[in-house]
């Protein structure tokens, strides 16, 4: 009976310690990072990743070269829902995290599927830390498809060369 605990204990050891090495960071995006648009396709879902970098989205790249940033984050307040919309994207040192959560549609994803959501209007932005403020909100408001009566957006962007720049707007 003592040989079966003895031989019991270890192996709990061992399936705790493979279930909790199974748990990730659900915000890393594991395929590749590209500012080209993405095609549509209707991939199964088990070949949507088949090229991924095991490392995430941006290996090969230095941070910031595929679309100028490496930290975007964007808010929106609509006038019947604060916090409507809420996306972010963040690449350091190779890896990349994306969040998007839009409330008004029910829509809250992160990692790989958040990603995709946004991978068109970022490929989109044509910004730099010398654009005008209205045509960066301009650019982020067209490129994610934000409706123009939005009560309040806040954009954050850490851009290539280091800087990082604030822009708001509030409508009435």
């Amino acid at each position: 009976m003592a040989t079966h605990k003895k031989m019991l204990f270890p192996v709990l050891i061992m399936s705790t310690t493979l279930a909790l090495a199974a748990c990730g960071d659900d915000e890393e995006v594991t395929q590749p990072v590209t500012d080209e648009a993405p095609e549509e396709t209707t991939l199964p879902e088990e070949e949507s990743t088949e090229d991924a970098s095991p490392s995430g989205g941006t290996e090969g790249t230095a941070d910031g070269e595929t679309y100028g940033f490496t930290d975007l984050s964007v808010d929106v307040d609509m006038p019947e829902q604060d916090d409507a919309l809420d996306l972010s994207y963040e690449e350091e040192r190779g890896q990349v995290e994306a969040e998007y959560e839009n409330k008004i549609d029910g829509v809250d994803l992160s990692g790989d599927e958040a990603f995709n959501e946004m991978e068109q209007g970022l490929s989109q932005l044509d910004i730099t830390p010398d654009t005008p403020d209205d045509e960066v909100i301009s650019q982020v408001v067209e490129a994610f498809g934000i409706d123009s009566g939005f009560k309040k957006i806040e954009i954050e962007v850490d851009y290539a060369d280091g800087s990082d720049k604030n822009y708001e707007q509030t409508n009435q």
